[in-house]
C-alpha cells in the first residue's frame, strides 16, 4: 500500500482501533510528556500534532507528501514546522532536540537500527524518546495471530508486530526509563534517554 492511499485511510481506521482500546487515551497522555524542542518522526498525517504542550516546538518529519500535506490542516498550541525527510539519514545537527517522538514509527522503519541511530545523534544527552510501538504479544495464540498477520502487513505497509522494540532500544544505546504493555502487550509504551554507557 502506499502512503498516498494510506493518508486516506490512516486516521479514520485508527479512531476505530485505539478509542476502545484504550490506546487513543495512552496516546495523550505520552505526547503530553513532550518537551522543548520536539522531533516527531513519522508524523503522518499529524495526529498527534493536538495533543503537544503549547510550550513546545515540534518539527515533524515524514515522506509522504500526501501526509504531510494532511498534517498541515492539524491546529496545535505548540509551534509546528514539518518537513519532508527520511529518518535514516535526517538533516539536523547532533544535539538538537529535547525530545524525540515515534508512533507507530519505529515499528514500520525499515532498518530500525539506523533509525535508533539517527534518533540517538539528533537528541541532547538528557533528551527524552517517546515512543508507542507495535510488539509481539505474550499470549502464544494472540502472538501467533499477530506474527501470521505480519508476514502480510509487513510486505504491504511495513507493519510488523514481531520487533521488540524495547529490546531495540536497549541493543542500540538507550536506556528504558518506562516500558508499559496495552492491549495484551500488543503495543507498548516506552520512555528512554540515550544510554550514558559507549
Amino acid at each position: 500500500m502506499s502512503y498516498e492511499l494510506a493518508s486516506h485511510i490512516y486516521e479514520p481506521v485508527n479512531t476505530l482501533l485505539e478509542v476502545p482500546t484504550g490506546i487513543r487515551q495512552a496516546r495523550k497522555e505520552l505526547i503530553g510528556k513532550a518537551r522543548g524542542r520536539v522531533l516527531e518522526l513519522g508524523v503522518g498525517t499529524g495526529l498527534n500534532l493536538p495533543l503537544y504542550p503549547e510550550d513546545t516546538e515540534v518539527i515533524g518529519v515524514d515522506l509522504s507528501e500526501s501526509m504531510l500535506e494532511r498534517a498541515k490542516k492539524k491546529e496545535s498550541r505548540a509551534r509546528v514546522k514539518l518537513l519532508k525527510a527520511d529518518a535514516h539519514s535526517l538533516p539536523f545537527p547532533d544535539n538538537s532536540f529535547d525530545t524525540a517522538v515515534s508512533t507507530f514509527f519505529l515499528c514500520v522503519a525499515r532498518k530500525k537500527e539506523r533509525v535508533l541511530g539517527e534518533i540517538r545523534r539528533v537528541l541532547k544527552p538528557d533528551g527524552l524518546l517517546l515512543a508507542m510501538e507495535c510488539s509481539p504479544p505474550k499470549n502464544p495464540i494472540f502472538r501467533a495471530f499477530l506474527s501470521g498477520l505480519s508476514a502480510l502487513t509487513s510486505r504491504l505497509t511495513g507493519t510488523d508486530f514481531r520487533a521488540d522494540v524495547g529490546n531495540l532500544l536497549r541493543g542500540n544505546g538507550f536506556e528504558l526509563l518506562e516500558e508499559r504493555n496495552l492491549v495484551n502487550g500488543a503495543v507498548k509504551i516506552l520512555v528512554a534517554k540515550p544510554s550514558s554507557k559507549p
